[in-house]
């Protein structure tokens, strides 16, 4: 299945690099730099932060008037198979937009930013970072992003539906089961006897969700080497199986398929296990949506378990001005920089940042609870650093999570089959001895 979903994407990969080559050509129609200038090249996901973007380079252009910065934006949706694309072309920009989720299988065409790191650590404040920001952003003991922002895993809740209900807010110490016992007590019937106002929902889809619960009943899904998937173990079932009775057997959350769209900001959901910090701008935005965030809740082997995830910038390795680039990428992530991103919803990546927003006078936005989210640093845990993983998770383990939450498979079928079809992949990189 999966070889077939490669060779289907190799064929779209030299499909698009027909469709990339009139648009990554625009580089050699482009006026030649000016005299004395060297130009480097940025390539950015459209978002929300384009007109800060936009005023950050003219700000390292005043202060680096020997450096031209010519920025490529691409939508979101198209980023990740044009950045392939290119990379299997050769023709990486000097400076993309990157993160710990695609570091894997971009190992090859990044540069080891070990030296630079290591070279100007004091210069851009390396220990400014929080210790868990510093481990993402390496892999195999070598640097190779630096970051800019982060997603991390939270409990979220609807404090209105809180109290309205008459329940105490979550606390650090909350469990599985006291998830379990309130999100009972916040689903309402409506009219037609079905809930119109679910508990918690459930991500379905991908494993933003499924996998904390793998990971606090203390499975995971990958050995430490990456060779073999192990969603077949006890402790990984038992994760599979809450995410099943969520619906099945606690009925906090909607059954498969039905889950209310847009639940937690049209208030049809009053809990969202793992969710996303890029949404908080968001969030912020709806009426009477009054939200906070906790710890996660602890599973039966502890509450380590939820994503940490970063997002930054890294080199190509075939760039002919490395050192422009990281001269960049450093003014991008340096703490006024990153205290600008933060305004637009995201956590700080960097300690100085962090404690100024803190300690700010007067409230600031929601969440409220501030705190706990820099306090769940402690139990995140980076994705599995696999080649392979966004693919495997996607075209083979997914299929079967879905199933299973469709009442067509046990937990422990799931897991067992996710795991043998994953294992059947991984052979054909790594065949046994003989």
């Amino acid at each position: 299945m999966l070889l077939r979903y490669r060779e289907i994407l190799l064929w779209s990969a030299i499909a698009l690099l027909a469709a990339t080559g009139f648009w990554w050509a625009g580089r050699s129609r482009e006026p030649p730099p000016a005299p004395g200038r060297t130009v480097i090249s940025w390539y950015v996901i459209i978002t929300p932060l384009r007109e800060l973007y936009e005023a950050q380079v003219a700000a390292f252009e005043q202060l680096h008037p020997e450096i031209e910065v010519r920025i490529f934006w691409v939508p979101g949706s198209e980023y990740n198979v044009k950045l392939k694309t290119l990379a299997a072309a050769h023709e990486l920009p000097d400076l993309f937009f990157s993160g710990d989720v695609w570091l894997s299988y971009l190992l090859p065409f990044t540069r080891d930013l070990t030296p630079l790191v290591r070279r100007d650590a004091a210069e851009f404040g390396l220990d400014d970072y929080f210790p868990e920001i510093r481990r993402a952003m390496q892999l195999n003991g070598k640097y190779y992003i630096l970051p800019e922002y982060m997603n991390l895993s939270l409990l979220y809740y609807n404090r209105r539906m809180f109290a309205a209900a008459g329940l105490p807010e979550p606390t650090a110490d909350w469990t599985w089961d006291d998830l379990v016992r309130a999100g009972q007590a916040l689903t309402h019937a409506g009219r037609d006897g079905q809930p119109d106002i679910w508990g918690c929902s459930r991500v379905e889809g991908w494993w933003g969700e499924w996998l904390i619960y793998v990971r606090q009943a203390g499975g995971t899904a990958f050995t430490p080497d990456g060779r073999h998937c192990v969603l077949d173990s006890p402790e990984a079932i038992t994760g599979l199986r809450f995410y099943l009775e969520k619906s099945t057997k606690y009925h906090i959350s909607a059954p498969a398929g039905f889950e209310p769209l847009n639940g937690f900001v049209n208030q049809r959901v009053a809990m969202i296990v793992g969710g996303h910090t890029n949404y908080w701008l968001n969030y912020n935005q709806v009426p009477g949506l009054d939200w906070d965030v906790q710890l996660l809740p602890a599973g039966p082997a502890g509450r380590k378990g939820g994503e940490l995830a970063i997002a930054g910038y890294s080199i190509s390795r075939e760039s002919r001005h490395p050192e422009e680039a990281w001269a960049l990428a450093k003014f991008l992530t340096r703490p006024e920089a990153i205290a600008a991103v933060v305004q637009h919803g995201h956590l700080a990546v960097r300690r100085s940042v962090a404690d100024a927003v803190m300690h700010a006078p007067g409230a600031h936005a929601n969440p409220h609870n501030l705190a706990a989210a820099y306090r769940q640093f402690q139990f995140g845990e980076p994705i599995p650093h696999h080649a392979n993983y966004i693919e495997i998770m996607f075209q083979v383990v997914q299929p079967e999570i879905d199933r299973m939450l469709l009442g067509e498979l046990t937990p422990e079928e799931a897991g067992r089959r996710a795991a043998a079809e994953v294992n059947a992949f991984l052979a054909t990189f790594d065949p046994p001895a003989t």
